[in-house]
């Protein structure tokens, strides 16, 4: 009976010793797993703003450029010229 206890006691010891040592190591993976996975977002999210920037400069080096919605046309305005003759009509 008491070779039981003292089994028993040590068993309950290195289970303590060992659920600590667990607890450490699950909380180490994830801080590494979670800074892995934060580098790779921010890594990811910065290269596709670099390629979206340099698509559009390229594009804009290739393609004329467009009228722009304020104040553009697409409409060639010349020199306005008068054919009719000067007419008052403020009377």
């Amino acid at each position: 009976m008491v070779v039981f206890l003292i089994g028993l006691i040590l068993l309950l010891a290195a289970l303590g010793v060992l659920g600590l040592a667990l607890k450490i190591a699950v909380a180490a993976f994830l801080g590494i797993t979670i800074a892995v996975v934060a580098f790779a977002a921010v890594g990811y999210y910065m290269i596709r703003h670099q390629v979206r920037k340099a698509q559009r400069s390229f594009n804009a080096a290739v393609s004329p450029p467009r009228p722009s919605a304020m104040g553009g046309t697409s409409v060639e305005v010349g020199q306005p010229t008068r054919d009719d003759p000067p007419v008052d009509d403020r009377y």
